[in-house]
């Protein structure tokens, strides 16, 4: 075999290999789950800026906010399903199915956190309210992207 053919071998080799690591270490890529974190992502990120502009102060602003909260925690609910039931092969994937869940879970338990304080008093602006729904919405888009990403 010449060298020529030894290194296209090589190289062929070790794309399959890393390929099929993915499968070992990540969970396969899932264009729903992208998509419903994505919807999710951007519904909080535009609330948090409505609410650091002062738009939510006064809790009575809660009740016309419900729809949002409600289309945010529906694409996140939806999300959180495909993640849990996302097929893996092996326990580095399902590992990092489980965190990927966690995660999702997460931003949905913030979103609700910042649903109770508007409701309760509002939402005043640079105090840091969104602060913590930001981060971990952020942090579970970031999960999912790394799945079309990383695989």
């Amino acid at each position: 075999m010449s060298t020529v053919n030894a290194l296209r071998a090589a190289t062929a080799f070790a794309l399959a290999t890393a390929l099929a690591g993915c499968a070992l270490f990540a969970p396969p890529y899932d264009p729903t789950l992208d998509q419903k974190t994505t919807t999710a992502y951007e519904g909080v990120a535009r609330l948090a800026a409505e609410a650091e502009m002062g738009l939510y102060q006064d809790k009575a602003t809660y009740a016309g906010k419900i729809g949002t909260y409600a289309d945010i925690q529906a694409a996140l609910a939806v999300a959180a399903i495909r993640a849990s039931t996302a097929p893996v092969g092996g326990k580095r994937a399902g590992e990092a199915r489980d965190i990927t869940v966690g995660l999702i879970k997460g931003c949905g338990g913030q979103v609700s956190g910042l649903a109770t304080l508007h409701k309760a008093f509002g939402v005043v602006p640079a105090t840091g309210a969104t602060t913590a729904m930001m981060v971990s919405c952020d942090q579970a888009a970031k999960a999912v992207g790394a799945m079309k990403n990383g695989g």
